[in-house]
């Protein structure tokens, strides 16, 4: 277990270090460097990961519900920065679009692959702790609150950070939904799309490795 954890981690690292490389050689090559924002995109991609692993571990030394939802209420806060990298491809300059196209989808993988895996450690926690069917129904229901965060930082130019920065204004557009749920239909839309496409590509992820692993457990041993 802790080789395949250890795997893990070392394709994480080895992909945003690919990512750095290709955002290296845009700036050598191009004389530019208009996609620095994505160093920091990459950057929050991480945090969901560290915050779930530390969920992980708090649920495994028998942490308090107080702290487990602490934790997991911070890590679903970061969540939409991981997926949010997809979204960069409106940053696409109309020279070098090949070579950009796969810089930027490089950064977008590896920052969705590190929001799945976090997704799939709390699915664990939450599985573990109340069944599958909630463990499902906090992975999906995550998905789409991502979403809606993705929204709001392209449209409404928010961020995680703005909970403890800018409470005012984060309040001030859920008492806007609040008081009109159905007003803002490319929100609606948005989330719909975007949350339907998320839990999709996870779903398949879910089952390709549970495929592996079903393939991995019928073999002989030796």
């Amino acid at each position: 277990m802790r080789s395949r954890v250890l795997l893990a981690l070392s394709t994480f690292i080895a992909a945003s270090v690919w990512c750095g490389i290709l955002l290296a050689v845009r700036k050598v090559e191009f004389g530019y460097f208009s996609y620095a924002g994505l160093v920091w995109n990459l950057v929050l991609a991480w945090v969901p990961l560290v915050l779930a692993s530390l969920l992980v571990f708090s649920y495994s030394r028998g942490r308090s519900r107080f702290e487990l939802g602490a934790v997991g209420a911070a890590w679903l806060l970061f969540l939409p920065n991981a997926p949010y990298v997809l979204t960069d491809f409106v940053h696409l300059e109309p020279e070098h679009r090949l070579y950009d196209s796969l810089l930027i989808a490089s950064f977008a993988v590896t920052s969705l692959a590190l929001g799945f895996a976090s997704l799939l450690l709390v699915q664990l926690v939450v599985t573990r702790a109340a069944g599958a069917l909630v463990g499902w129904a906090t992975a999906i229901g995550s998905l789409f609150v991502a979403s809606v965060g993705i929204y709001l930082g392209r449209v409404q130019r928010v961020n995680s950070w703005d909970v403890v920065h800018r409470p005012g204004r984060l309040w001030e557009l859920a008492r806007m939904r609040i008081d009109d749920p159905l007003g803002n239909p490319h929100l609606i839309g948005y989330v719909i799309l975007f949350g339907g496409f998320l839990t999709l590509a996870y779903a398949a992820l879910y089952g390709l490795s549970a495929l592996v692993a079903s393939q991995r457990n019928s073999w002989p041993n030796r």
